[in-house]
């Protein structure tokens, strides 16, 4: 069955998935040489083990494909950081000033994300045909797709929020454009994804993969271990869920599922989690975001600064030390469109002080499944737990004093959560967009600054045009009527 999700623009998302799941290119520093590209009707029709790994490897690249925008669009309506290049508009004043345009920035981290999922539902399709997999390596390679599709579709709904995703789109090119489900039911879909893929790779019994892992998933590059990831996501997925209408229950099932995953109490650990591989090697991307100090694109907001808390000896939270420094370009850099100085620099992608354009990027990793444990705590009455987690990571990571029992209970049920968020936001600060994904889970976009004169801070990013162009809807539409 041939598969498609993008249906206002077909041509480009079977351009984009056969570029990311079919071809067999770089993906985290390691090549496969693309001696016989295999074409989706040949991979369909004549699955091998060999196509399919070169299929595997294109869906880790299309997972990779738009995580340097996402970070950077989503951080810079947390007012995270700011892109200052002055050479495409709508990217540095749409999330600053508004309103978010549909076919602009606004409709961004949308296309790539349906075009990896079309590439893997090619590939599940695929799998079962091959002649040469065990039923083992089947499983895993099921467990490996269906964990990978819900990834991209927690991509989708996090910035789409309230007006939920298509999630049916496992349908002919013929059939109408699929209809928008809630974000509720986008989050259950993901869960269902992830729990069918669960079973697949727990299937896989002591097999390997039958395609090559990148880099960054060392110590997850067994089906044993992937699942280490699957029920990363899935408890994660169930916080997300949780804040999306679902309260207490989703709480309680990511506290069930998080013994499952790779979380530790061990400071040591907490940057432990599989990640994005990027490298400057031929035919492969590097990493957008290893800005040079005296570059002129990417910055961090003052607001970093300005909100951290300090260490007992007076200096600032330390993830702000190690994160962020100034820049060097003098007189600094600015640009008339948005009255915000480029003063200061991410340093989380440098290496030995300098940038490092093969700098990994993050998906999940330790340090955030505590302060997801912390959340899900927070949620199901467990104080004691919550301010357990909340201050193993102040004190290791931020170098702060930790916060009292007296102090914590005296605290409202706000400032709690306004506790957690700000852990939060400098835990994963510049990774994936977290202070404004928390803000409007939480209700709290009105404490995001505005940062300019007549600025706005986004609640969502629209749906693409296209997208609505296709269901006979308006401009900007909002598919559910909210």
């Amino acid at each position: 069955m041939t598969r498609i999700v993008h249906r206002a623009t077909p041509a480009l998302v079977v351009a984009l998935a056969l570029g990311a799941a079919i071809s067999v290119g770089a993906c985290g520093g390691f090549d496969i040489t693309n001696t016989n590209q295999p074409t989706q009707t040949d991979l369909e029709s004549h699955p091998t083990r060999s196509k399919l790994a070169a299929a595997a490897t294109g869906i880790f690249a299309g997972a990779r494909g738009d995580i340097t925008g996402f970070i950077w669009q989503v951080g810079s309506m947390g007012r995270e950081g700011i892109n200052l290049s002055g050479n495409n508009q709508p990217d540095y004043q749409e999330p600053y000033f508004g309103p978010l345009s549909s076919t602009q920035f606004g409709g961004s981290e949308w296309a790539g994300r349906f075009a990896n999922i079309r590439s893997i539902n090619v590939y599940l399709d695929a799998a079962p045909k091959a002649p040469d997999l065990t039923a083992e390596e089947l499983a895993a390679s099921q467990g490996f797709g269906k964990t990978m599709e819900a990834l991209a579709f927690m991509y989708v709904v996090e910035t789409r929020a309230n007006l939920g995703a298509p999630v049916d789109v496992d349908q002919p090119p013929t059939a109408p454009p699929p209809p928008f489900v809630s974000e509720d039911s986008v989050y259950g879909f993901i869960v269902g994804l992830l729990d069918d893929a669960q079973t697949s790779l727990q299937a896989a019994g002591g097999a390997s993969f039958p395609f090559p892992t990148p880099p960054g998933f060392s110590g997850f590059d067994q089906p044993s271990t992937f699942l280490l990831f699957n029920r990363a996501l899935r408890a994660k997925a169930e916080v997300l869920r949780a804040t999306a209408g679902c309260g207490q229950p989703c709480f309680a099932a990511a506290l069930a599922t998080l013994p499952s995953t790779f979380i530790s109490m061990d400071a040591s650990a907490l940057a432990t989690g599989p990640q994005f591989d990027f490298s400057t090697a031929s035919g492969d991307v590097s990493n957008e975001l290893a800005d040079p100090l005296d570059g002129t694109t990417f910055f961090a907001d003052t607001f970093v600064i300005v909100h951290a808390q300090h260490q007992a000896g007076g200096a600032l939270d330390a993830r702000v030390l190690a994160k962020t420094t100034r820049a060097t370009r003098v007189p600094t850099w600015s640009i008339p469109a948005v009255p915000l100085p480029g003063a200061l620099k991410y340093t989380i992608y440098f290496s030995g002080g300098q940038p490092d354009p093969n700098a990994p990027v993050p998906i999940i990793r330790d340090e955030e499944l505590i302060l997801l444990r912390a959340e899900a705590e927070l949620g199901a009455g467990n104080q004691g737990g919550a301010l357990t987690d909340i201050n193993f990571i102040r004190t290791n990571s931020g170098r702060l004093p930790a916060i009292s029992s007296g102090t914590w209970n005296g605290m409202s049920v706000a400032d709690r959560i306004g506790e957690l968020l700000y852990e939060r936001w400098y835990s994963l600060m510049w990774e994936q967009g977290t202070r404004w994904i928390d803000a409007r889970r939480y209700n709290l976009l009105n404490t995001i600054e505005l940062g300019v004169p007549g600025g706005q801070v986004p609640s969502r990013m629209p749906v693409p045009q296209d997208e609505c162009s296709a269901r006979n809807l308006p401009t900007n539409c909002s598919p559910l009527g909210t």
